[in-house]
């Protein structure tokens, strides 16, 4: 599915899942699991891996779950998987299914008969990154009346399966179109053509809304590149997935977005994201970085007086503020670069408000007095008053939260990236 088959089978060995050998007779439950129901199960997707949607069902206790692609209320079956271990609380579908230029906004269902014999189904949605950014166009800049041009077209997602068009057109305006298509896995395809007249002949590679365009400068003097655009980094936990899918649409040709999002990281429980800080900002110098991170925080943390502090009083909150300062520091380099730290939306569950709390307080302060930071209050844009489903947004009420009461939907993650675009142009 992605990537080699032997890292495939050692993602799976890692954490102790398997195929259940019988699983391909297992009957799935009865019913649509794709129509309007209430879900009774939590049920997620994550996007962090380029190119795949990975889908996590809780509390199947070993029980067989069948998954789903949702296409308004049809269902299209993606398989089934099991667990070994009943015990173990999460059954993974790893490399479920692939992003597609076509459809962004992805809606998939899952369902299973418990061991106790009740029915448990789940929902979910995910938006997964537009194909604005994904292809590459590796042509040369001159060449001579009469040379073959070469023409290579690279997947920077690396799954293939797209049927692509590339177009040339000389500079008499003839245009000549030629279907390519890019297996499934392949990441770069080789395509030739001999420009037979001098003057700029333009290359372009259509995809589903999006083109990537080139030139070619054919016995005449080429022409003055232009700068690449300026690099944003999107990074965090699974808080940031879906902003950094919009983000890169509402930026456009304005600004690269990479995206490095890192779901369940929690720098209270492990205080390593400094070097995952050090090491961003060392491989793509960004002029830019977005930063989402706080839901899976609220574990104990030595503190400066030595004592190991549960969250969340003064000691842990002191403690939580340098570590976060420390890396605003590094994602700043030295005042060249921007950050904009997003602070977390309320959760539903009120054990949780504490820590949440504690977390957008302490980002608060560690931006103080850093002229380079800037602290977005995702809080008080989604959750003025604590907890809400359902926002006023542009003149009409929106359902911005996923089920589990603690991450955006689609539509939230649309509204964040708004906001973050928006921070972005201001500090030009």
């Amino acid at each position: 599915m992605f990537g080699a088959r032997e890292r495939w089978c050692a993602a799976l060995a890692a954490i102790g899942l398997v195929l259940v050998p019988g699983a391909a007779r297992a009957s799935a439950p009865p019913g649509n699991p794709c129509a309007p129901a209430p879900s009774t199960a939590q049920f997620s997707a994550t996007t962090h891996r380029t190119g795949v949607v990975d889908l996590h069902f809780f509390d199947a206790r070993g029980a067989t779950v069948h998954y789903f692609e949702c296409v308004g209320t049809r269902a299209y079956p993606l398989g089934e998987r099991s667990l070994v271990m009943a015990d173990t609380p999460l059954t993974s579908m790893w490399a479920a299914t692939f992003w597609r230029c076509g459809r962004l906004t992805r809606h998939f269902a899952a369902t299973t008969i418990l061991p106790d014999g009740r029915f448990a189904r789940g929902t979910t949605s995910v938006r997964t990154r537009s194909c604005a950014g994904r292809f590459r166009l590796e042509i040369p800049s001159r060449l001579a009346r009469g040379q073959r041009a070469r023409v290579r077209i690279v997947d920077r997602w690396g799954i293939g399966g797209v049927r692509t068009q590339l177009c040339t057109t000389s500079p008499q305006a003839k245009r000549r179109c030629r279907s390519v298509v890019l297996a499934t896995s392949t990441r770069a395809v080789t395509r030739h053509f001999r420009p037979t007249t001098r003057g700029r002949w333009r290359v372009e590679l259509r995809v589903p809304k999006h083109r990537v365009r080139g030139s070619i400068a054919v016995g005449v003097r080429g022409l003055t590149a232009k700068a690449a655009p300026a690099t944003v980094l999107a990074t965090g936990d699974s808080t940031m997935q879906g902003i950094e899918s919009f983000l890169s649409d509402e930026l456009g040709d304005e600004r690269t977005v990479i995206s490095d999002v890192r779901p369940g990281f929690a720098i209270s429980l492990a205080n390593a994201w400094w070097p995952i800080a050090t090491a961003q900002i060392a491989r793509l110098r960004p002029s830019a970085t977005v930063v989402s991170i706080g839901a899976a925080e609220g574990h104990p943390m030595r503190a400066a007086d030595g004592a190991m502090h549960a969250c969340c009083d003064e000691p842990w909150v002191a403690e939580y503020t340098r570590r976060l300062r420390k890396i605003m520091l590094i994602y700043g380099r030295s005042a060249r670069a921007r950050v904009l730290w997003l602070t977390i939306p309320a959760p539903r569950e009120a054990k949780r408000v504490t820590t949440f709390v504690a977390v957008n307080a302490a980002i608060v302060r560690a931006a103080e007095d850093l002229a380079n930071v800037r602290v977005l209050r995702m809080d008080i844009l989604f959750t003025p008053n604590g907890f809400r489903d359902v926002m006023r947004y542009r003149g009409r009420d929106v359902r911005v939260r996923e089920p589990d009461g603690i991450h955006l939907n689609v539509a939230g993650t649309l509204i964040a990236a708004r906001a973050v675009a928006q921070a972005l142009r201001e500090q030009r």
